[in-house]
């Protein structure tokens, strides 16, 4: 039986279909925001074209090859690529194959109250507000786990969401998920 060595474009191809899958699972999660670090890889004819990092700026945009200044911000990488593909198939490439990943989270979440280390963290995908007071090194003794609060601007207007992280610590209710520039306040006990 005859060994049979893989072409290049073959490979190419497997390793364009694993991480279109990667982005795909990626894609309903996540919101690009300013201060995110996004990786991009042009493919074209089975070779690849472009390979670049941008973070996206204050204004939600983001500067690439050939295609110029793309609002970005409020996009998951999904709807980024296919919003680059489109732009590299009408006036550059037959076919383009266009991936788009996080590389680095922007933004910051605010960990304040009755925890050890209070102050700013920086935001990534799946951080919840228990895994935010743990970054913070945990609660002080006289932490109220059943009181904490996350505030969060949605539309222009502050709103704030209470927690009870004790419930949370037992599993008996879910871990919610935060979003970048949420304040997660731990107040601390009356007695």
């Amino acid at each position: 039986m005859k060994s049979r060595n893989p072409k290049p474009w073959m490979i190419v191809l497997g390793m364009l279909l694993a991480a279109t899958a990667a982005v795909a699972d990626q894609a309903p999660t996540y919101e690009v925001g300013p201060g995110d670090v996004l990786q991009v890889a042009y493919y074209a004819g089975g070779e690849k074209q472009e390979d670049f990092t941008g973070t996206v700026s204050a204004l939600g945009t983001i500067t690439s090859p050939l295609v110029g200044e793309l609002k970005v911000s409020g996009l998951t990488a999904y709807e980024i690529a296919r919003m680059m593909t489109e732009v590299l198939a009408r006036d550059f490439f037959v076919n383009p194959q266009v991936l788009v990943s996080v590389k680095e989270y922007g933004g910051q979440v605010w960990v304040v109250g009755a925890v050890k280390k209070p102050g700013p963290y920086p935001f990534q995908e799946g951080l919840s507000a228990l895994k935010a007071c743990l970054l913070a090194g945990g609660f002080t003794d006289f932490a109220s786990l059943r009181k904490v609060r996350v505030t969060r601007v949605v539309n222009g207007r502050s709103k704030t969401i209470g927690i009870d992280l004790a419930r949370v610590m037992q599993g008996r209710t879910d871990d919610p998920p935060l979003l970048r520039s949420d304040r997660i306040e731990v107040p601390q006990r009356r007695f």
